[in-house]
């Protein structure tokens, strides 16, 4: 983008600023949306109405400032320090599993206790299994497009991640990382037969971790048929059903929602949404995935228009958000199977606020007209 003037720099809807901006609409409605939706289930659990809304507020300043961090690092400074990042990361995610180090909660093990907070090192292995595969498969892109053999170690490498996150019993997020990272592969060009091989493992994978589990089991089962089980495992989506059918078109206003009341267990997480669909209907609706589809177009205009790393980091990047955003969405109206998705920027939980934050910073960072260095032919970078 050639700069010419103050006036084009300021109100050109190409301008990263704007795209920095939707997410910030994004962070501040998400926020309000789980204080008021939380406020019944705190009570319940005798907490403060605001208990959940302290505790998600004390993340949202080291949120920004990773957001602000990422957005303005040198992409080519990310990618020297990529090899030792991603084995941090990938080490990490053994943390969980270790006797007096992990914690369980809803028996799931995915989270380290760091004294004064819980931390979920899958969410941290998202964005960083996607800035490794762009790393990588920019730095081999003709040797894959010759052989998808080339495009073998990558793999290996981000599926021991997926599979150190499926023995932390978190199976949704295991096959949201392996479908976000399939995006970087494929905007990369990796011979088709690559994914052939990739769509049948996943396949088979998928029906034995589905079928050794009793738990997933009843969970399919409940998708399949809804009124199975109302009260138990089907109670939470039905109730969310009922409460975005409730929101109309206006919705019955901020606050003032009653389904979450009583009627949806832990809406502050996963569910959250179905209590802001209550409150502010379709046109609340309409404004978060108008600041969704705007981030995306941007995105992928700018895809578009380069190649190489800073594309596969892009489109990676924001499948990432919006394939976790569907699969939310679709959980929450019934339209998949029930799974424990957060909703960027809008559920409880500091990892997954501060993972959001990185991918965010990143997005807008790819979408800047500099701060980035391409390889050079000799696989160094240039000055």
């Amino acid at each position: 983008m050639k700069r010419t003037g103050f006036k084009e720099k300021s109100f050109s809807p190409s301008d990263p600023r704007t795209v920095t901006g939707a997410f910030a609409l994004l962070l501040l409605v998400g926020f309000a949306a789980m204080w008021s939706s939380s406020m019944g289930y705190s009570l319940r659990i005798g907490k403060s109405a605001s208990y959940f809304a302290l505790r998600q507020a004390f993340f949202i300043l080291p949120s920004v400032l990773v957001f602000v961090f990422f957005s303005l690092v040198k992409l080519e400074t990310l990618r020297k320090y990529v090899g030792i990042l991603t084995l941090m990361s990938l080490i990490s995610l053994l943390l969980p599993l270790l006797p007096g180090i992990g914690v369980t909660i809803n028996g799931g093990r995915r989270w380290v206790n760091l004294g004064f907070t819980n931390f979920q090192p899958s969410e941290l292995w998202k964005p960083m299994s996607i800035l490794y595969a762009a790393h990588m498969l920019d730095k081999k892109n003709e040797l894959i497009k010759a052989s998808s053999g080339e495009a073998f170690f990558p793999f290996f490498v981000i599926s021991a991640g997926i599979v150190f996150i499926f023995f932390q019993n978190d199976f949704s997020t295991a096959i949201l990382a392996l479908i976000s990272v399939a995006a970087v592969f494929w905007a990369a060009g990796v011979p088709f037969a690559f994914f052939i091989g990739v769509f049948m493992l996943g396949v088979i994978s998928i029906v034995l971790m589905v079928g050794t589990s009793e738990y997933r089991m009843m969970r399919i089962v409940g998708y399949l048929i809804p009124d199975y089980d109302a009260h138990g495992i089907n109670y939470q989506v039905q109730n969310s059903i009922r409460a975005i059918m409730s929101g109309g078109f206006w919705g019955k206003g901020l606050g003032l929602g009653t389904r979450k009341l009583s009627s949806i267990p832990e809406i502050q997480s996963d569910f959250v949404f179905a209590g802001f669909v209550e409150e502010t209907g379709l046109l609340g609706v309409s404004v978060v995935l108008a600041c969704w589809i705007f981030i995306g177009y941007r995105v992928l205009k700018t895809a578009s228009n380069i190649a190489g790393f800073k594309a596969f980091l892009a489109v990676g990047l924001f499948s990432l958000l919006s394939f976790q955003v569907l699969f939310n969405l679709g959980v929450i109206s019934g339209f998949l199977p029930a799974t424990g998705i957060a909703l960027p920027f809008f559920s409880q939980g500091g990892s997954s606020l501060i993972a959001t934050a990185i991918t965010a910073g990143l997005i807008v960072n790819t979408i800047r007209d500099d701060g980035f260095a391409p390889l050079n032919a000799t696989g160094g970078y240039h000055d």
